[in-house]
């Protein structure tokens, strides 16, 4: 959705409706309670961080262009202890039990963040 949201966004085709509509479907999909990004089992931790990788080697740069655009805040997005990227996502806690816990907050946080900019996205 991120990918086709950007497609119409640059090909500016006064499709102001579609767009809206784009972006709520993503930020209800983001805050929605079952949303969890899908990151790898293992963790890097290293030098009082813990660093999580997408499953399958994935990166989301057109998502994060996204949350960038409507949170209005630069890439990594920074909530909390986390830090939120297109090909990671690395938490400020170096014992993986703590890392885990406070991503599981970020993500809360961050998905408040997302819901709360539904209105003025969509607009």
């Amino acid at each position: 959705m991120a990918g086709e949201h950007a497609r119409l966004r640059q090909a500016h085709d006064g499709d102001d409706a579609r767009l809206a509509e784009l972006a709520a479907r993503i930020i209800d999909a983001l805050s929605s309670e079952g949303f969890d990004f899908s990151l790898r089992d293992e963790a890097l931790v290293s030098d009082g961080t813990t660093t999580y990788v997408y499953e399958n080697g994935a990166a989301y740069p057109q998502l994060y262009d996204f949350l960038s655009e409507i949170l209005h805040a630069p890439v990594p997005i920074v909530v909390n202890e986390a830090k939120f990227g297109p090909g990671e996502i690395i938490v400020g806690a170096g014992e993986k039990g703590k890392a885990d816990a406070e991503l599981q907050s970020a993500v809360k946080e961050l998905q408040k963040l997302i819901h709360g900019k539904k209105t003025k996205a969509t607009q």
